[in-house]
């Protein structure tokens, strides 16, 4: 008898592998920790917004500033210097995805269903994390400052020079200014355009690589004071594949913590944990993965005849079977700081560029 025909030819193993890669998505993690210092939105105003319709807009008032009048003559002639008030005002974003699981495909089937459903979940919240980082650096864009008129000839150095440039609203950086002296040089130019306080930064994937290997060079007790030198923290530095380097060694934005604030919003069903047959509405009991806020979570089961799966034979297994579905949805409202106008004053959002020569 010829055994050929019933040798294992094939050996398929019961874990799986998935090719999905997951990095950093810097844009999210600063506007996170921007959040967190903003302190002109009061915990009232976050805890309408968590709750506000989408027919209703979030205002928050705002003083102008603006320059009073002085006199050398004392007397009766009291100049008014009254105040002007403007209104920061949030922008919703909704970003909306999921999938559907049918259990019963995997009956026969070598991938386990926990790891696909745990893969499909994580590939999801990967997704619509990438989109939000999209959206910050969108609302970062559109912040930037458009003039920096002080600091920038001042702290450039033979071949380290640092220039602002008026037709693309970017403060490029030349190629030998991106070393050692960038962080602390970049903080003395937004102090001399008093603007100063605790940024973080974040660029195109390895667009500090530079920067971080002079750091590394020198150690943190070798001959070199590099706390001197302006250092930030790791938790400030950040890197994404959204923004594109293009011709440069990297593009990106400095940003002052507090510049830019996100909150999530909550439609009534999710709070109220409503639950109709076998749908049922919730909210994250925490951040999801990769996004960091929480988000309104749906689920439902329902029957269905899902052989269109298989798309060679019939599997009886779903001729007959149920699937239960996930809907994620974030809902987001932006804030900026409050700037009177963008085309004078110096904003707090700066687009920087790493030049290659």
């Amino acid at each position: 008898m010829n055994l050929d025909a019933t040798m294992l030819n094939d050996y398929q193993d019961v874990h799986t592998f998935s090719e999905s890669r997951y990095a950093e998505l810097g844009a999210v993690n600063l506007a996170k920790n921007s959040t967190e210092k903003a302190d002109w939105i009061s915990p009232d105003v976050i805890q309408k917004i968590s709750e506000i319709s989408s027919l209703r807009e979030v205002e928050i008032p705002a003083i102008i500033d603006q320059e009073v009048t002085v006199t050398e003559v004392p007397g009766f002639e009291i100049p008014a210097n009254l105040s002007t008030s403007g209104v920061i005002k949030g922008t919703a974003y909704d970003i909306f995805s999921g999938f559907r699981h049918y259990p019963a495909q995997y009956a026969n089937n070598t991938v386990k269903e926990e790891f696909d459903l745990q893969h499909k979940i994580k590939k999801v919240n990967y997704g619509m994390a990438k989109k939000l980082d999209e959206i910050i650096l969108s609302r970062l864009e559109g912040r930037k400052t458009q003039v920096l008129p002080l600091g920038t000839a001042q702290v450039s150095d033979g071949t380290k020079t640092f220039a602002f440039n008026v037709t693309t609203d970017t403060l490029e950086i030349s190629k030998e200014a991106q070393k050692e002296y960038m962080f602390s040089n970049l903080s003395r130019i937004v102090e001399a355009n008093e603007i100063g306080g605790d940024y973080e930064i974040v660029t195109s994937r390895a667009g500090l690589a530079a920067a971080k290997n002079e750091w590394a060079k020198y150690g943190n007790s070798n001959e070199k004071n590099l706390q001197a030198l302006g250092f930030p923290m790791p938790d400030q530095l950040h890197e994404t594949g959204t923004i594109i380097p293009g011709a440069n060694n990297f593009n990106g934005y400095y940003v002052r913590n507090g510049s830019i604030a996100m909150y999530a919003n909550f439609p009534a069903d999710f709070r109220m944990n409503t639950k109709v047959g076998s749908s049922e509405w919730s909210i994250s009991d925490m951040e999801l993965p990769f996004i960091r806020m929480r988000g309104n979570v749906y689920t439902n089961l329902a029957p269905t005849n899902a052989e269109a799966l298989v798309k060679a034979g019939r599997d009886t297994n779903l001729t007959m079977t149920h699937f239960q579905e996930m809907a994620l949805w974030v809902r987001v409202y932006f804030f900026e700081e409050f700037n009177s106008d963008l085309s004078k004053r110096p904003n707090s959002v700066i687009k920087i560029v790493g030049l290659a020569s």
